[in-house]
């Protein structure tokens, strides 16, 4: 199996040299041998999407949680195309191609003067979202996961800057959240997911699991309007940015109750659009994480 770095490299060669359709086709080839090849991926990605339908009352057979696998590699071959190839994109090309829904949301935040947090999830292309919202003239702070390896790390900064992304690490990111938001400036933070050592366990789906409690605690600390926001494909393979009310916290409100309130929109985002929910470990596993994975 190809290492990380190498599959994003041929991923971009691939998004960049060739016309989208041909480059989608070629994705979906790779995202097939994947599927294929990484057994622990699969078998998580069938694990997940067994909770999301228990929960929505459908006991789904292994054939129909195998075919809901596939597909979901194969949007992630989709993803990584567009990652790479919208860096290419005029505002007038991404404008033809991407749809939004509730834009009066995000102004009815930003009214507020304090800053705003988006929050999203691995879901869809969150990646292009926030280059999105920095192309209407936003000034778009997104919170990353740093790769281990600093090949990958390098190329996908490459491509954050080149959307107009202002990029801050995790680990390092609370003074530079906050100076985002003092300046009245947006932070992306996703919601769906924890890496660091404030564990929240939370219902999620009917199951305990461990959300990200980073937004929360922050829009308790500053006050700033969380507004959830998801790009989703169509099935046209155009994009529809969908945003959310935002949810205003105040005084009294504590963590755990910004924390349900962020589970409930992404219990519904997620539930509606499983197939684009890219978590290739075993979610509601505590040993879930394997050694190869997909998501960046």
């Amino acid at each position: 199996m190809m290492d990380m770095y190498t599959c994003y490299r041929v991923a971009q060669v691939i998004s960049q040299s060739l016309p989208r359709r041909f480059a989608y086709w070629l994705g979906l080839r790779f995202a097939d041998h994947f599927y294929a090849s990484d057994h622990a991926g699969r078998r998580a990605v069938m694990a997940n999407f067994r909770q999301i339908m228990t929960r929505q009352g459908i006991a789904a057979s292994d054939k129909t949680l195998e075919h809901m696998a596939r597909k979901n590699f194969q949007y992630f071959g989709k993803y990584l195309v567009d990652f790479f190839k919208f860096a290419q994109f005029t505002p007038a090309g991404i404008q033809r191609l991407v749809s939004m829904e509730h834009i009066e949301y995000l102004e009815q935040a930003e009214a507020l003067g304090r800053g705003v947090i988006f929050i999203t999830a691995h879901l869809g292309n969150w990646e292009l979202g926030g280059a999105i919202l920095a192309s209407r003239g936003r000034r778009i702070h997104a919170v990353y996961l740093p790769q281990r390896a600093n090949k990958v790390n390098t190329l996908f900064q490459k491509h954050r800057s080149q959307r107009g992304l202002q990029c801050i690490p995790l680990g390092h990111a609370a003074r530079g959240v906050m100076e985002a938001l003092k300046h009245n400036e947006c932070v992306a933070m996703l919601a769906d997911r924890d890496f660091t050592a404030h564990h929240f366990p939370i219902l999620f789906f009917g199951k305990p699991a461990h959300l990200s409690s980073g937004p929360a605690r922050i829009a308790v600390k500053t006050q700033a309007p969380l507004v959830p926001t998801f790009l989703l494909r169509q099935p046209d393979d155009t994009f529809l940015l969908r945003l959310y009310p935002p949810i205003v916290p105040n005084p009294q409100t504590t963590v755990a109750e910004l924390q349900e309130r962020i589970r409930d929109v992404l219990e519904q985002e997620i539930g509606r659009n499983p197939l684009q929910w890219f978590m290739f470990d075993d979610f509601w596993n505590p040993r879930r994480n394997h050694e190869f994975s997909l998501t960046p």
